[in-house]
């Protein structure tokens, strides 16, 4: 990757309280080298939506999105062998509907190319731009008060013309920016603050440099102070 050099890229990921790491449902993709991230947040309510997220950020770091429909139809051939079920195989009804309706996610990518960056997002995952100790930048979110229920969601079984356009963005690059891609939960957190002027980019620039243990005790942390719901929670961490 030629331009601005990643200095320090940390990826977190905690699984909802009451649930096991192999149950969360989030995935992320990492590739310094070329400058290509990638995070998805698979739907809790369909089947097997962590290892459709996890398809999704393989196929961005690997050479998506463009054109979205050439690289999409063969990840949702590879998730649909994957979750083969038998034809005798006794399902429970609702789980019958899951596998036939298939897996749902969100998806958020960016590749870095020179002193730019582009990305690309489905959904309620966000990236944020910080620079000079400043949010400069949010997409596609731009208020914590916009997140609900129903973001717009990749589905493994959905035709391509009923999967959502990506929405699009792009920005320059500088050196001692900083740029942090969280699923819904942390993004509305992290919104919330910095409409508060708490700059909650000091305590995860903090984090950054500690373990993993460190990183979930703040995150249940925050969830005991009914600060941060009780989800499937993921950051990549960028510092240029």
């Amino acid at each position: 990757m030629s331009g601005v050099d990643v200095k320090l890229c940390r990826p977190f990921r905690v699984a909802k309280r009451g649930h096991t790491d192999d149950e969360c449902q989030d995935a992320y993709a990492i590739d310094v080298a070329n400058g290509r991230f990638a995070v998805a947040d698979g739907a809790t309510e369909s089947a097997d939506s962590g290892l459709w997220a996890a398809l999704l950020v393989e196929a961005f770091e690997h050479g998506g999105p463009d054109p979205w429909q050439e690289w999409l139809a063969p990840v949702q051939r590879d998730w649909a062998d994957a979750v083969r079920v038998p034809d005798d195989a006794a399902l429970p009804w609702f789980l019958e509907r899951r596998y036939r309706d298939g897996a749902f996610s969100t998806l958020l990518g960016v590749w870095f190319k020179g002193e730019h960056w582009k990305g690309i997002a489905v959904g309620d995952t966000c990236l944020f731009h910080v620079r000079d100790n400043k949010l400069k930048a949010s997409y596609p979110i731009e208020r914590s008060s916009d997140f609900d229920s129903t973001p717009w969601l990749i589905g493994s079984r959905s035709p391509a013309g009923d999967v959502p356009e990506p929405q699009s963005f792009a920005g320059s690059l500088r050196p001692g920016d900083q740029l942090l891609m969280m699923t819904d939960a942390l993004s509305c957190w992290f919104l919330a603050s910095a409409e508060q002027d708490r700059e909650p980019w000091l305590a995860l620039e903090g984090l950054a440099r500690q373990s993993d243990e460190a990183f979930a005790e703040w995150i249940n942390l925050l969830r005991d102070r009914r600060e941060l719901k009780n989800d499937d929670t993921t950051l990549v961490a960028i510092y240029l």
